[in-house]
């Protein structure tokens, strides 16, 4: 396996901050959907505040429809929501894997390699090796753990290679994502 446990549970848990950044943060969304579409998100200008008008269902201003969007595909392709809101306490670690193996790992790989272009942000040293990092790093693309004194260069080992987006296809944007539906529910009829 090339990746380690760490791995795993550092891109899941940027990726939810992220989201729930995102979610509830307009301008950080405007930034995240700028950089999905390939433009730079420090030239997007923020949209202007509008007032909810009386009756206006002020949720509609807290979401962010890229951030429904991306979650939407995840939950249609590998059922993550649904996996992230059941209980687990009861579970057994291999039930759980199973279900991770089978149906939300191969789901939600298939979505982000449908729609998004993801290459890591460290190529030139494997993880677990020795690195320098300059002076003028980019903070946002390199974080520095542990003791961290004084001023670059520093040396450490590199834990994490870090992802990033470089194109986004993103299926339109439609009513149901503006309206916060990550997922309608499904009603059979007999």
């Amino acid at each position: 396996m090339p990746f380690g446990r760490n791995f795993a549970v550092m891109s899941i848990g940027i990726a939810f901050k992220a989201f729930f950044k995102a979610l509830f943060n307009r301008d950080f969304s405007q930034k995240i959907t700028a950089l999905l579409e390939g433009r730079e998100a420090e030239k997007q200008l923020p949209a202007p505040e509008e007032k909810p008008k009386e009756k206006q269902d002020v949720r509609k201003f807290l979401i962010a429809p890229g951030a429904v969007q991306i979650l939407g595909l995840l939950q249609r392709e590998g059922r993550l929501v649904d996996f992230l809101q059941e209980d687990l306490s009861q579970a057994s670690d291999a039930q759980v894997g199973a279900v991770v193996k089978s149906t939300i790992y191969s789901g939600c790989r298939q979505a982000i390699q449908q729609y998004l272009t993801l290459e890591p942000i460290m190529t030139e040293n494997e993880e677990g090796s020795e690195v320098t990092i300059a002076a003028g790093f980019d903070p946002a693309t390199i974080r520095l753990v542990g003791q961290v004194e004084g001023d670059p260069p520093f040396k450490g080992i590199l834990r994490h290679k870090g992802w990033k987006i470089t194109k986004a296809q993103l299926p339109e944007i439609t009513q149901e994502t503006e309206n916060g539906v990550i997922c309608p529910a499904e009603v059979e009829l007999p």
